[in-house]
C-alpha cells in the first residue's frame, strides 16, 4: 500500500464529483505524482499529509477546469472580451513538482559546505607581507600567503 492515499471521499468537502469520475482523476493524479517524485510510494515516506494536500489541490484544479465564463461588452465601437474559464494544461503546476520533489529530499541531500585548493603547494619558505598579521603577533595569517602557497597575495605599496 502506497503511503500517499487520496479518495473520493477527501474530496467531498470542496466539490461534489461522481465517484467514478473522481477515483479515475486520483489514480491519474497519483500515477504522476509518482513519476515526479518516486518517494512518495516508499511505505516509510515521511510526510505523506503534504503531499496528499497538493495532489488534492491539482485534481480539485482539474475538476474545475472549463468552468467559468466568456464575458463581451460593448460600449459604443469598443468591446472588451473576458475569458473566466479554467485552462488546463497539465496535472501540476511547476511550483507543485518542486513541492513534491522537496518532500522526497533527506537531511543528507542538503548543502554542505567544501572547498577546493587551487593554489599549487608550498615549494619553499611562505614569505608573508610586512603588513601580515602574523608578523604582530597573531596566530592567523591574514595577506594570504598561506592560499598562495609562498608568496602574499596582495602587497601594499606605501610610495616609498
Amino acid at each position: 500500500m502506497a503511503a500517499v492515499e487520496l479518495t473520493p471521499e477527501d474530496l467531498e468537502p470542496f466539490a461534489v464529483i461522481d465517484e467514478d469520475k473522481a477515483q479515475a482523476m486520483i489514480d491519474d493524479a497519483l500515477a504522476i505524482a509518482a513519476l515526479v517524485a518516486p518517494c512518495i510510494t516508499d511505505d516509510d515516506f515521511a510526510y505523506p499529509g503534504a503531499a496528499k494536500a497538493i495532489i488534492r489541490g491539482a485534481v480539485l484544479r482539474w475538476n474545475d477546469a472549463g468552468s467559468g465564463a466568456v464575458q463581451q461588452e460593448q460600449a459604443g465601437p469598443f468591446g472588451v472580451t473576458v475569458d473566466t474559464r479554467q485552462q488546463r494544461r497539465g496535472m501540476y503546476w511547476p511550483q507543485e513538482i518542486t513541492q513534491l520533489q522537496d518532500l522526497c529530499k533527506s537531511s543528507d541531500d542538503a548543502g554542505k559546505a567544501f572547498s577546493v585548493d587551487t593554489a599549487t603547494p608550498a615549494t619553499g619558505t611562505v614569505i608573508h607581507s610586512d603588513i601580515c598579521a602574523l608578523n604582530f603577533g597573531a596566530l592567523y595569517c591574514s595577506c594570504g600567503a598561506v592560499i598562495t602557497g609562498l608568496f602574499p597575495l596582495y602587497e601594499v605599496d606605501h610610495g616609498g
